[in-house]
């Protein structure tokens, strides 16, 4: 089932979400667009990385609150991002190098959205695509609040996290099969809004 704006952007793009079973469908597409993000400087993604990725995408499509936007240029898909709400019991906050206030971490299933993975076509960046797909997952999850992470050798994309509202919280170290052993954890507390 198609969700929240599956119209065109400014530039012409259209953006087009979507959960569960249709996200499962375009499992192959998102794990190319992933590789060819994650493959270039700063990532240097492998093919354990990629790997990993094709097996935990189709699990994580289950998971409550999951959403799944991507870009299309014609008939191509040029960005992608997903992620879901974290749960209640969710381990998300613990083990931060920084720890977080109680109230901080408190999770209810519906506060906050985890970006898992976000990313476009090296050929299509600066077109306002990303921006497109980053507000169209965040405000189509119905969460209060976002938190991603991002590696710290990845500073022109922390970079254009801070410009759209992101701030640092803490960075975590994280064990294998993660393609990078530290994580910058960083929150969004508002939200963008469906045009």
């Amino acid at each position: 089932m198609k969700l929240i704006r599956p119209g065109v952007d400014a530039g012409g793009h259209h953006i087009e979400s979507c959960r569960a079973d249709e996200a499962r469908g375009l499992a192959g597409v998102v794990s190319g667009l992933y590789r060819a993000v994650f493959s270039l400087p700063p990532f240097n993604g492998d093919a354990a990385e990629f790997a990993n990725q094709r097996s935990y995408f189709p699990a994580m499509t289950a998971r409550p609150g999951f959403l799944l936007a991507t870009a299309r240029a014609g008939d191509e898909r040029v960005g992608f991002g997903y992620g879901f709400v974290l749960p209640a019991d969710t381990r998300w906050w613990a083990g931060l190098d920084d720890p977080v206030s109680a109230e901080f971490a408190r999770e209810d299933g519906h506060r906050t959205f985890a970006l898992i993975d976000y990313g476009v076509l090296a050929a299509w960046r600066g077109r306002g695509i990303g921006r497109a797909v980053h507000d169209a997952v965040l405000a189509g999850s119905g969460a209060r609040r976002a938190t991603l992470s991002v590696q710290p050798k990845a500073v022109e994309t922390q970079e254009i996290y801070r410009r759209w509202g992101w701030r640092r919280v803490s960075s975590k170290t994280m064990d294998p099969p993660v393609p990078a052993p530290v994580f910058d954890i960083l929150v969004l507390e508002t939200m963008p809004v469906t045009r």
